[in-house]
């Protein structure tokens, strides 16, 4: 009797754990539940992209009720913070503990390749991460089958921004606006995004025929950017180009590259990603060039406002934004996945992001950002295009940033 007793114990324990894969979970009142959870790193160097992200999320979520079909969704925000291992940890235990069944956003590249392994772990689908680095792409390429549970990365590989900045400084040169060396120094801050998009605008401008006369990258919330800005300004580059992420990091740098007199073209990519980036940088940004997403149509406006309303503070347009996009993105997925099979669980959106996100069978063409987002087999990183994933640049002109390159899309010229 003793020992039936103990099965008895062991069984109701085993009972009460959430399964880490597989079906779907219920509520106290037998309603379908679909638990999903939210990367935002809310400690750390990305703490203001992370509340961002969880409260977008939110509100795309709040748009439909928290329902899809005859499920309720609850959403797990997980803070993956700026440690990878931090991150990984997190994330595994809003699937263990919490019972979380799918995985949605994100941020950091070194975050998203520690997160990948967790997925992979307990076969859970991770919808639609932000991680834009090379180093993402490249861990994904070495066991397709083994990450095909990271499903529809939103953001390219950094190349087709190294090649749209060169785009845009060989046109210069060509037509004579801008003169001079064909020199550049390539800066950053030493993660693997810094390190990928560096390591992409060397190899695109030596391909032209520049020289790269400096590379070094510095720790993510430096602020003390004089000995770095000296060795830049003494190489005496007529380009700089990098990213920063970390917003206190792209003012102090700016703003003391202005106090040593550094006259060379600045690329400070990631700039906008703060919709607060002039009041940290002020005229210290002016004729800096970044990337400059944009929205299709009046719905961005619409949600601007809404955004306004509810934080109090503007939304950027390469931050908040993207990550409404993002999640306007899963629910359409989501709803999709469910039209099709009518059931929602981890293993049958993992069937469906397989089958049909990144064969490129399903298209997500209601986005505020893009054209469309769409992908294709053998591939984590959307399709790039005019008429699918495509950021212009921009360069800040009299305090305001606006469209440069390419010609099709400019608003303005380039002042150089």
């Amino acid at each position: 009797m003793k020992k039936l007793s103990k099965i008895l114990v062991i069984l109701l324990t085993l009972s009460l754990i959430p399964s880490a894969c597989g079906g779907g979970s219920s509520s106290d009142s037998g309603e379908k539940v679909l638990k999903i959870a939210v990367g935002c790193s809310l400690t750390g160097t990305g703490a203001k992209a992370g509340t961002a992200f969880e409260e977008a999320t939110k509100m795309a979520f709040e748009d439909i009720d928290y329902k899809i079909g005859d499920y309720a969704i609850e959403l797990i925000t997980v803070d993956l913070t700026d440690d990878p291992e931090k991150g990984a940890l997190a994330l595994e235990q809003a699937i263990v503990k919490d019972g979380a069944q799918v995985a949605m956003q994100g941020w950091f590249t070194t975050i998203a390749m520690s997160t990948m392994d967790v997925a992979a772990k307990y076969q859970i689908p991770y919808l639609f991460n932000y991680g834009a680095g090379q180093a993402l792409d490249e861990k994904w390429e070495t066991d397709p089958e083994k990450y095909s549970y990271y499903i529809g990365k939103m953001y390219p590989t950094t190349d087709f921004i190294a090649m749209e900045y060169r785009d845009l400084f060989d046109a210069a040169f060509a037509s004579g606006q801008l003169t001079g060396e064909k020199t550049i120094a390539v800066y950053g801050e030493d993660t693997d995004w810094g390190h990928s998009l560096g390591d992409n605008l060397v190899r695109y401008f030596s391909e032209a025929g520049y020289e790269v006369v400096y590379n070094e990258y510095f720790a993510a919330g430096t602020t003390d950017m004089y000995a770095i800005l000296a060795k830049i300004q003494s190489s005496g580059a007529n380009i700089v180009a990098g990213t920063i992420n970390t917003p206190a990091s792209a003012a102090a740098f700016l703003k003391q590259a202005r106090e040593v007199g550094l006259e060379s073209q600045i690329v400070c990519h990631s700039l906008n990603e703060n919709a607060d980036w002039y009041e940290l940088c002020g005229d210290a940004a002016e004729g800096v060039y970044d990337q400059l997403p944009g929205y299709i149509d009046e719905r961005g406006a619409e949600f601007e406002d809404r955004w306004m309303e509810r934080m109090g503070y503007a939304a950027s347009v390469a931050c908040e934004s993207v990550a409404y996009d993002c999640a306007l993105c899963t629910i359409q997925m989501l709803q999709d996945c469910y039209e099709m099979y009518g059931v929602l669980d981890s293993e049958t959106i993992y069937k469906f992001g397989c089958e049909e996100v990144q064969t490129g069978n399903w298209i997500f063409d209601n986005s505020i950002m893009q054209a469309a987002y769409r992908w294709e087999s053998g591939r984590l990183s959307p399709v790039v295009g005019e008429d699918a994933f495509y950021y212009p640049l921009g360069q800040v002109q009299n305090g305001e940033f606006v469209t440069v390159w390419p010609e099709s899309r400019a608003v303005t010229n380039a002042i150089f």
